[in-house]
């Protein structure tokens, strides 16, 4: 019998040994004021960058209205250019003498200053 209790007690030993603790390691969570100071971050970061989305787009529109008033000085130029030339032509002394001839105006020659072209 000494051999049959002998093999209860070693079932016994293999059964009751002792149980393997099992260690869950937990990721530390984040804590309140992380969490805030994440968030202001956040706001920090999308409030500076609409910021500086804002000040490119007025920069591009400002851009794009000096080049459309560059056309315009550019235009205004060319009808002055344009009304210079056309007022040279049509004061010369010599256009002047030929309308007053056919509207019937006699001129003397000793009054009439020649002016040289």
């Amino acid at each position: 019998m000494s051999n049959l209790a002998y093999q209860q007690e070693k079932q016994q030993r293999q059964v009751i040994s002792p149980e393997k603790k099992v260690i869950v390691k937990k990721r530390a969570s984040i804590t309140l004021g992380e969490k805030v100071l994440l968030v202001l971050f956040a706001i920090a970061v999308l409030s500076t960058s609409v910021f500086i989305v804002s000040k490119a787009y007025a920069a591009y529109q400002s851009n794009i209205e000096v080049q459309k008033l560059e056309e315009q000085i550019s235009e205004q130029k060319k009808q002055i250019g344009d009304l210079e030339k056309t007022a040279g032509d049509l004061s010369k002394p010599q256009r002047m003498m030929d309308i007053a001839k056919k509207h019937g105006l006699n001129l003397k020659d000793k009054k009439v200053k020649n002016i040289q072209e």
